[in-house]
C-alpha cells in the first residue's frame, strides 16, 4: 500500500453534476426518515470515474497494490461504506452508512475484488466507535479510522516490509488494523510478493557471491535499474521494494 494522489486530476464531471443531484436526494430522503437508501453504481463507477482511478493507481488496487487489469476490471470502493458498516467482522450492521459520501470523490478508490468484497466490503472500524459519523449532518473528520485513508494517510508511517511480509511500522495500531482487516498478509498475495522480489534478491546474492568479479559489476548495474523501476509509483508492490531497498541500500 502507497499513498495516493489525485491532486492532478479533476473531480469527474459526472460526480459533480449526476452525483451532487443524488447527494442531496438522500439528504432530503434521511430527513424525511429513511435510512436504508438505494445508489447509483452507473454515477459512481461511472467510465469516466473508473478510467480516472485507473489512471492514477495505475491500474493498482489501492490496498494490496496488485496489478488487476488483466484479470479483473476491479471494484470502484467507497472507503466508507455507502449503505452500512460494521465496527467488526460479523458484528451488526450499523445503519445508516455513509450514504452523503457515495459520490464524493475522495472517497472512492479503485479496489481488486478480493481486497474489497471478500475482506473489506461493510467493514470499517473506528478507535472510538462513539465518534462514528451517521448521518450528513456530522462531522467524518472528528472520526478515528482504524484502516488507513489510502489518499490523507501516509502508508509508509503505519507499514512496512520485511521482506515479502507486510508489518506494522512499530506496532502501529492502524497498519495492524489494516493488515488485518484487509487480509494484505493473505498467504496467495504474500507467495506473489515474493515471487516478484525474488530477481532482486538474486542480484543481491551474485554481489555476495562475488565480491571481486566483473559479475558483481554487472548485478549493481542491473539492481540500480531494478530499484528505480520497482520503487516507482506505478509498479506493482512499490511499497515492499521501497522498504527492502531501504532495508539493503544499493551502492
Amino acid at each position: 500500500m502507497i499513498r495516493i494522489s489525485k491532486t492532478l486530476f479533476p473531480v469527474p464531471q459526472v460526480l459533480q453534476t449526476a452525483g451532487l443531484a443524488a447527494q442531496r436526494h438522500l439528504e432530503a430522503a434521511y430527513e424525511q426518515g429513511n435510512r436504508t437508501f438505494t445508489f447509483s453504481k452507473q454515477i459512481y463507477a461511472d467510465a469516466a470515474v473508473k478510467h480516472a482511478l485507473i489512471s492514477i493507481q495505475h491500474y493498482k488496487c489501492c490496498f494490496c497494490e496488485s496489478k488487476i487489469g488483466h484479470i479483473d476490471d476491479g471494484d470502484v470502493e467507497h472507503f466508507r461504506p455507502k449503505a452500512a458498516s460494521r465496527q467488526a467482522t460479523g458484528a451488526p450492521f450499523i445503519r445508516p452508512g455513509y450514504y452523503w459520501l457515495a459520490y464524493q470523490w475522495d472517497n472512492l478508490f479503485l479496489a481488486c475484488t478480493k481486497c474489497n468484497q471478500r475482506h473489506k466490503a461493510n467493514f470499517f472500524p473506528l478507535q472510538t466507535p462513539a465518534t462514528r459519523a451517521l448521518s450528513h449532518r456530522h462531522n467524518v473528520g472528528a472520526e478515528d479510522p482504524l484502516f488507513l485513508h489510502p489518499e490523507r494517510d501516509d502508508p509508509a508511517e503505519h507499514l512496512s516490509f520485511h521482506h515479502e511480509n507486510i508489518v506494522p511500522v512499530a506496532n502501529s495500531p492502524r497498519g495492524r488494523a489494516t493488515i488485518e482487516g484487509l487480509r494484505l498478509d493473505r498467504t496467495e498475495l504474500t507467495q506473489h510478493r515474493a515471487e516478484t522480489l525474488s530477481t532482486v534478491k538474486a542480484l543481491f546474492e551474485v554481489m555476495a557471491l562475488f565480491p571481486e568479479d566483473p559479475l558483481r559489476q554487472k548485478a549493481l548495474n542491473i539492481l540500480r535499474l531494478q530499484r528505480s523501476a520497482h520503487t516507482a509509483e506505478k509498479h506493482q508492490y512499490a511499497g515492499m521494494f521501497r522498504a527492502f531497498f531501504h532495508e539493503h541500500p544499493v551502492p
